[in-house]
């Protein structure tokens, strides 16, 4: 008699199984876009049996939004780190976008799909993102601006609307990846050139 798995042995195998899954995901909508997507196909390029997904997720719109929530906080742990392991704040934002590209550059498949689903036509997942990325709107503002501001390293500005202005600028960039993992435009740029509106003039 086959002994039976322990809750802890399970609970890990099927947390490994879904996150094969979401990253076959990524791959799949990535190359062929939400409706062109197949989702029998992502359960094979996982390596489970077609069908297997739907013991994960019930509709192929469940799995999307599983996709979008799981790259948003992992995105948003990585930069939060990286953001809070120094006290200045113009440290912090440099830290934000070298974090913040090189997340990208390592994650290319998810981060094409975000991209993807911010311009695209579906509502449903837009506002849903918007929703999911707001605790990292929140740490530029909040963790890098305010402190900033408060510390008289950056001018006076409205932190809500240029955080949002900062993540435009970042989202833009991180959207011009190639398959290897460069951007088309400068990161060290694009950088430099926020640090540099962002600071108190003498």
């Amino acid at each position: 008699m086959t002994p039976r798995l322990k809750q802890a042995d399970r609970e890990q195998i099927l947390q490994s199984n879904r996150k094969a899954l979401l990253e076959a995901a990524a791959i799949e909508i990535a190359h062929s876009g939400y409706n062109g997507a197949n989702i029998n196909q992502i359960s094979l390029a996982a390596g489970f049996a077609k069908g297997t997904i739907y013991n994960y997720f019930p509709s192929k719109q469940a799995l999307m939004l599983a996709l979008l929530d799981d790259f948003a906080q992992s995105h948003y742990e990585k930069l939060a780190d990286a953001v809070r392991v120094v006290d200045d704040p113009k440290e912090r934002l440099l830290n934000f976008f070298d974090a913040g590209f090189d997340f990208i550059a390592k994650n290319i498949a998810p981060a094409r799909v975000v991209v993807n689903t911010i311009y695209g036509p579906e509502e449903i997942f837009k506002s849903h993102l918007y929703r999911a990325y707001q605790p990292m709107f929140e740490l530029v503002a909040a963790e890098i601006l305010v402190p900033g501001i408060e510390q008289g390293c950056f001018r006076l500005m409205d932190p809500v609307a240029t955080a949002n202005l900062l993540m435009t600028m970042y989202l833009g960039t991180a959207s011009q990846v190639t398959d290897e993992g460069t951007f088309f435009m400068d990161a060290a740029q694009v950088i430099d050139f926020a640090l540099h509106a962002l600071e108190r003039k003498a």
